[in-house]
């Protein structure tokens, strides 16, 4: 196969790493309080993190003082995201919250126009439009089943624009291992301030074990994820991204007997197509 194949799969693999990571999720969140799932998971995730850049050799990274602001930003804009997106996605249909975060290259996007100064053609502001008339459709504001949680998926999105904004800050020298740890490292720690706060519930094995593959799926996620833009070509590969929304849908059905309706359906294409329409045009301006 070509490079672009292989990169295609490992993406496929990554965002199917994901979608299981967040349908063990949602389970445990209906017995676990949050910060107990923060704090547990977070345990095994630092503790295969450590292993994985102790082998590696990146541990130990001297960081610019120029770069700790964006080091800084990133961890609280993933500290940020995990804690709104995991409420809402234990409150919400599972397809619908991961939908809702697919419009992150939109918002992506925006906000470098915005705040970066980069020019975004008005093809593309068109696409920005035409892709959160989408997530409006998926949210239904003004139907019955909208409720907060729903705007807490948006706030998760602001969260990962500012986690990824700030990492493209980041030097190339700093490693993505040493970030994914200092990452996990912060998640953890914020579980753990929120304890006192949430009534403990002793864990089963069963919810040890689920816990413990969530931590290994969202691992396994983040690395098919980094391989996969590294093998092939950016604007071949980005779209699989959206083989997500698929992985979700699959996993309410099976296993919370959540059936999509035809807006969420509707407003998920909408959201797809001005998805990668905004990355064909940033393509094009790349070759021009």
């Amino acid at each position: 196969m070509s490079k672009n194949l292989y990169g295609s799969l490992y993406m496929t693999l990554s965002m199917f790493g994901y979608a299981s990571s967040d349908a063990f999720i949602k389970y445990i969140g209906l017995i676990l309080p949050l910060s107990e799932i923060l704090f547990l998971r977070g345990i095994l995730a630092v503790f295969l993190l450590l292993i994985l850049t102790y082998f590696r050799n990146e541990l130990f990274v001297s960081v610019d003082k120029n770069q700790i602001k964006f080091l800084i930003l990133r961890v609280t804009g993933d500290v940020g995201c995990t804690i709104f997106f995991l409420t809402a996605l234990i409150n919400m249909k599972l397809a619908n919250a991961t939908a809702v975060l697919q419009c992150v290259p939109l918002a992506l996007a925006f906000s470098a126009a915005v705040f970066l100064k980069e020019d975004v053609g008005w093809r593309r502001w068109s696409a920005i439009v035409f892709g959160f008339f989408g997530v409006l459709i998926i949210i239904k504001p003004t139907s019955t089943e909208f409720n907060y949680y729903s705007l807490m998926a948006l706030m998760a999105v602001c969260f990962i624009v500012l986690r990824d904004l700030s990492t493209s800050r980041l030097n190339e020298s700093i490693p993505s291992t040493f970030v994914s740890l200092i990452t996990a490292l912060s998640v953890t720690i914020t579980g753990l301030l929120f304890l006192p706060f949430q009534t403990w519930v002793k864990p089963s094995f069963e919810i040890i074990g689920s816990l413990s593959a969530t931590a290994v799926l969202l691992i396994l996620g983040v690395l098919f994820n980094i391989i996969s833009m590294r093998t092939g070509e950016v604007s071949f590969i980005a779209p699989f991204r959206y083989s997500i929304i698929i992985f979700a849908i699959l996993y309410g059905i099976i296993f919370y007997n959540e059936f999509p309706d035809k807006l969420m359906i509707f407003g998920s294409i909408i959201l797809v197509s001005a998805g990668l329409y905004t990355l064909y045009r940033e393509q094009i301006k790349k070759e021009l």
